[in-house]
């Protein structure tokens, strides 16, 4: 993950689109072999309002965090034109200056500019997207057609969003993403985190009376970019939690692929659970499922060795499983 610092040392070639209603839009797009024939591949990541590569500056010492997947793009660039946006008013690299290394910490406590604030939910980035879309459909040698867009985490939601309204898009694949309303999945682990003994119900059952209680403060002033919770604008939560991927996904004709592990707390599996049970009762067979047991939101296993617990990662399998179902569809 120790990239470069411009989109040339990613091997991406920087585009940028003014648009009247959405303003600066800039996409970038993989330089090796964007002259020749090749389907398009776009990529939506979960990142919130966080620049392509981070810098994080601690003393002498420093770490690059690329929060667009960097292994995702290099692993699929000699079969794909890879596209993806930055974050509205987000550059493609930014640093940051910490007291302690901590990378998903430092993740979180990244300040968004105010443009990003303004524009957060899923309107700007869906609508960013389809206009991006559409000018590399017309750009790019694609004599097959095929449009791949592949979300991950938040972004499988876009994703699902995405596909839902634009016809460019001939394949879906939504990883470490759910179906339902994201405030579920606070209240399952929740009631999970009960029935396994690390709280009690009654414990449990008090947590998710205040959730009710705070959904309901963000249901009631869904826009609104002053008024925070965990972490995002009260807009973002009333975007997200205002769309049901579900609804959206049980329309789609075209392959779509889900791909989740049955560890992962941030999109708990139950959701995807759900998903293939709806169409499994609406008898549709566009969907394929996959599960990689055992893993968390970032394809990390927790097993046991010598008696001491170890992070086993599983993300190439991850990649392999996502290009192999791609490939074959």
């Amino acid at each position: 993950f120790a990239q470069g610092k411009t989109p040339q040392d990613w091997g991406l070639r920087a585009f940028h689109l003014q648009h009247p209603q959405l303003g600066n839009i800039h996409y970038y797009v993989t330089e090796k072999g964007i002259e020749q024939q090749k389907p398009l591949l776009f990529i939506i990541s979960g990142c919130r309002g966080l620049p392509t590569m981070l810098v994080v500056q601690c003393g002498e010492k420093s770490l690059q965090l690329g929060t667009v997947p960097p292994d995702l793009i290099h692993s699929f660039s000699d079969q794909y034109h890879v596209a993806f946006i930055g974050k509205a008013g987000t550059p493609f690299c930014d640093t940051v200056q910490v007291d302690e290394i901590n990378p998903l910490q430092n993740l979180e406590d990244y300040q968004p500019s105010k443009e990003y604030i303004q524009k957060c939910g899923m309107e700007w980035e869906v609508l960013a997207s389809s206009l991006v879309i559409d000018v590399l459909c017309e750009k790019l040698p694609n004599s097959g057609g095929k449009v791949v867009v592949a979300g991950f985490s938040e972004g499988g939601h876009l994703a699902i969003k995405l596909a839902a309204e634009s016809k460019r898009i001939t394949h879906l694949v939504s990883v470490i993403s759910g179906g339902l309303n994201q405030f579920y999945s606070s209240i399952i682990n929740l009631r999970m985190d009960a029935a396994a003994g690390k709280i009690t119900h009654q414990e449990a059952q008090a947590a998710i009376d205040d959730l009710f209680a705070t959904y309901r403060k963000i249901y009631s002033d869904p826009r609104s970019t002053e008024k925070w919770y965990y972490g995002h604008p009260f807009q973002r939560w009333g975007s997200f939690c205002g769309d049901i991927a579900l609804e959206h996904l049980v329309k789609l004709e075209i392959p779509i692929f889900f791909l989740n592990g049955s560890a992962d707390r941030n999109n708990p599996i139950l959701q995807s659970d759900y998903v293939m049970l709806e169409f499994l009762r609406l008898g549709k067979d566009n969907l394929t499922y996959r599960v990689l047991p055992g893993c968390d939101h970032w394809f990390q296993e927790v097993v046991a060795k010598d008696g001491k617990k170890e992070h086993v990662s599983h993300r190439k399998e991850a990649l392999m499983m996502i290009g192999d179902w791609i490939a074959s569809n």
